[in-house]
């Protein structure tokens, strides 16, 4: 009777089986048309924001990164040796007229704009075919926002320091396919972007499509905006002398007080006296991030001190 039972059990199981799974997959397949009956779903449109500009056309401005901004250190020294080498051979293919071979030359390289670089580009609304959507006005704002979300923070999540709307499109009704340029000309981002671990600064580009009864449709766009710094004309090295009174001191000397993030952090240590026993010795580079209320505001008010993060 147990056998029995255990057989009828075993092919109630694999009759369900093959239901569950279909009912799983159907549902994932009708998300987005359940999202979009509840009103909250895209509506079948698709938002596409394009910014104008590429290092060959804005050489001064707009160069290319090789990676996103990210507080995450990259700890495998031979992948910098390898993009590097295939740098190097790029720039040596492009000296004997030959275009570079690189995936990445396409669209999706990621390019960093200065901070006097005006933010414009283009908007694509794209309807699927045979689909209407009525809206009540179309909007592209742009905003330079330090994000607070990451850390401990006492008030608001986040401060705008810049704010800015346009109207793109009146109410109406698209049907097809449409291609609308922006611009915010002129606007001045005092900070650069940064992506930290407890904070970020970051300016962004969001369409906002305005619907009645429904929330509106947003899309959003990185804007990666550096704050290139001027070599100073006098960069004197550094001496510092630590240790304990009578037993050791050691002088530090580095070869210049203010580096390159390309450049080699190059010096040497003098142990003018020892008289304690030294078992070892490490040097570390130390990247400090502070954050909080009273600077997020300095920064938003553009004081003198303000900044969301900083490293050493």
């Amino acid at each position: 009777f147990h056998s029995s039972s255990r057989i009828l059990c075993l092919f109630m199981a694999c009759l369900i089986a093959p239901i569950v799974t279909v009912a799983i997959v159907n549902r994932h397949e009708n998300k987005d048309k359940i999202m979009s009956f509840f009103g909250l779903g895209s509506g079948g449109l698709q938002i596409k924001i394009s910014l104008n500009g590429t290092p060959d056309s804005h050489p001064n401005d707009i160069v290319y990164l090789r990676h996103r901004p990210s507080w995450k250190v990259r700890k495998n020294v031979f992948t910098v040796l390898k993009n590097h080498s295939n740098t190097a051979d790029n720039a040596q293919q492009q000296q004997r007229g030959i275009a570079p071979n690189n995936k990445n030359n396409a669209s999706n390289r990621i390019m960093v704009y200065s901070c006097d670089h005006d933010t414009e580009g283009s908007i694509t609304l794209t309807m699927g075919h045979g689909k209407k959507l009525d809206h009540l006005g179309i909007q592209v704002k742009f905003f330079g926002r330090i994000d607070m979300d990451g850390g401990v923070h006492e008030g608001r999540p986040h401060y705008d320091f810049i704010s800015l709307s346009k109207e793109l499109l009146p109410p109406g009704s698209l049907y097809d396919t449409r291609t609308v340029p922006f611009n915010f000309r002129g606007v001045e981002k005092i900070h650069e972007t940064y992506h930290g671990r407890n904070v970020s600064v970051k300016y962004f580009v969001q369409v906002e499509v305005k619907r009645q009864w429904l929330p509106p449709i947003t899309a959003e766009h990185e804007v990666l905006v550096q704050i290139p710094g001027v070599e100073p004309s006098v960069n004197e090295p550094i001496k510092m002398e630590v240790g304990i009174e009578d037993c050791l001191h050691i002088e530090f000397e580095y070869e210049k007080r203010c580096y390159h993030l390309h450049d080699v952090i190059c010096g040497q240590i003098n142990f003018l006296l020892v008289r304690i026993k030294i078992k070892h010795m490490e040097l570390a580079v130390i990247r400090r991030e502070t954050s909080g209320e009273g600077l997020a505001q300095s920064a938003a008010m553009g004081g003198p001190n303000g900044g969301s993060g900083g490293g050493g």
